[in-house]
């Protein structure tokens, strides 16, 4: 594995956690205002169903980032 690969892999997996991370920061700050009593605004059932989509991928990214990183870095030697 080249160091080029081994930052792109570095990369996609930052982006990938960071993604995650962010969603889960937004929808668990929702959770505690709501719980809190605190006016919040009602989400359709499909906008919850696709940020739950939107978390998998990122966690999806990170899982497979090694062979992203892999493909990406190929032919930059």
């Amino acid at each position: 594995m080249t160091s080029y690969q081994r930052i792109a892999v570095l990369v996609l997996r930052l982006l990938g956690s960071l993604w995650t991370l962010f969603i889960t920061f937004v929808w668990g700050l929702y959770l505690v205002e709501a719980a809190f009593g605190v006016e919040v605004q009602h989400y359709p059932a499909h906008t919850v169903i696709g940020n739950l989509g939107y978390i998998v991928l990122g966690l999806l990214v990170v899982a497979i980032s090694k062979p992203l990183g892999r493909a990406v870095g190929r032919g930059l030697d």
